[in-house]
């Protein structure tokens, strides 16, 4: 599944230590457009967790998932993994300038 969406918030991520070694997953939580309302998804990456966690609250993109449905003691949790994501690109700010305080000479002024 594929959506647009605008990330509002990158808690700290979570490590462990497995049989298999040190493990890393990152959980990002981001709001979409959805009928009259918006609505908000946290979504994790384990393969790529240190970029992931890089992402910063207000950035929009599209983000990639895939949904895992797992038993646990007749209980069943939901992950919603993150395998893909680009972000839209910002526009630059611009610096203000300052407005235009020479103003044309009115009638009767000279040059």
């Amino acid at each position: 599944m594929e959506f647009k969406g605008r990330v509002t918030a990158v808690p700290a991520p979570e490590r462990g230590v497995s049989n298999r070694g040190p493990w890393i997953r990152q959980t990002i939580v981001v709001e979409y457009e959805s009928g009259q309302y918006p609505k908000s998804i946290a979504i994790q990456n384990a393969k790529d967790a240190e970029a992931f966690g890089k992402l910063q609250v207000g950035q929009t993109g599209t983000f990639k998932v895939d949904f895992k449905v797992r038993e646990y003691n007749g209980k069943y949790y939901t992950d919603i993994n993150c395998w893909g994501w680009t972000l839209d690109q910002q526009e630059p700010q611009r610096a203000a300038t300052a407005p235009n305080t020479a103003s044309a000479p009115s009638q009767g002024e000279p040059f």
